[in-house]
């Protein structure tokens, strides 16, 4: 064969090649809404629309300059830098949307935001609406009430009056506690609602998560009177709540976190909002676990 002849034969066929790489890439780097509609979403928008149920002081909130900040909000920009690489817009800008509990799954199910990045429990019965990352986070449910008021198990709550916020786990269990030891629930739209109306008198206790109840503490009026108190009454594994089947979606978002959990970046970001001067939470087993041994794990 002339050597000229096949040197053409080579280039050619590497420029083929390289063509028929550069064109998959494309085609993987810009995803179809068949293949991921809120990556297409973002791709077409240049914008990112995160959901997040306002936490003060803890996972999800805004500071007293207006910016959205949080412990489960540096890992969701972690993930935002990620999908910037994958989508190639450098300039895929987040647009942060506090919303209701009850909101958050008709939201993802609708497009209406791309993801929930704030403290989301990851239960066997929403995993049918939505997906869940990888566990970022462990707590359970507890009370939050003044300290002159003793709570050393379940029964000592009987015609007690308990705050709850309506679309949580912690309305269910309530709920189901209002049959069981005549428990009186409210139902409250949020956190600081729920704060409020123990400040004010008008419930005995706030029920929530209580890493929550510690950063709510934290902002009230009457912190020195008030306790976190009682027994765990749930075990509550926290991820980001994702739209359903949207695998590409869900791949960047795990890897984010496998990648943190792996270099110790979430050690030191849950350092920064949980164990420093304003709040100290030492990590909790539980907690250590779900680093060294990564899972999906959905409560009942």
């Amino acid at each position: 064969m002339n050597p000229i002849l096949s040197l053409l034969g080579r280039r050619l066929l590497t420029a083929w090649l390289l063509g028929s790489s550069l064109a998959a890439w494309a085609a993987d780097a810009m995803p179809s809404p068949q293949d991921s509609p809120a990556l297409a979403r973002m791709a077409h928008s240049g914008r990112i629309r995160v959901g997040y149920i306002p936490t003060p002081g803890t996972f999800a909130f805004q500071d007293a300059q207006g910016q959205t900040v949080g412990y489960s909000i540096d890992i969701c920009r972690r993930v935002i830098d990620n999908l910037r690489q994958r989508l190639g817009r450098p300039d895929l800008t987040p647009e942060f949307l506090p919303i209701k509990a009850s909101d958050r799954i008709p939201m993802l199910k609708s497009g209406a935001i791309d993801l929930e990045c704030g403290g989301n429990t990851n239960t066997m019965a929403r995993q049918k609406d939505v997906d869940f990352s990888h566990t970022f986070f462990n707590t359970g449910l507890r009370l939050l009430a003044r300290k002159t008021l003793r709570i050393n198990r379940v029964n000592d709550l009987a015609r007690k009056r308990v705050a709850v916020t309506g679309g949580t786990t912690a309305e269910e269990r309530f709920k189901k506690m209002q049959m069981e030891v005549g428990v009186q629930v409210v139902v409250v739209a949020s956190d600081a609602e729920g704060l409020s109306a123990l400040e004010d008198g008008t419930v005995d206790a706030y029920a929530q998560d209580d890493v929550l109840l510690y950063g709510l503490m934290a902002t009230s009026r009457l912190k020195d009177l008030l306790a976190v108190t009682g027994p765990f009454m749930t075990v509550e594994p926290y991820a980001f709540m994702l739209p359903k089947d949207d695998r590409l979606l869900r791949e960047v978002v795990d890897r984010t976190l496998l990648d943190l959990m792996r270099s110790g970046e979430l050690l030191s970001i849950y350092r920064k909002w949980f164990d420093g001067e304003r709040l100290r939470i030492p990590m909790s087993i539980y907690m250590k676990e779900n680093i060294r041994f990564p899972n999906k794990y959905g409560i009942p």
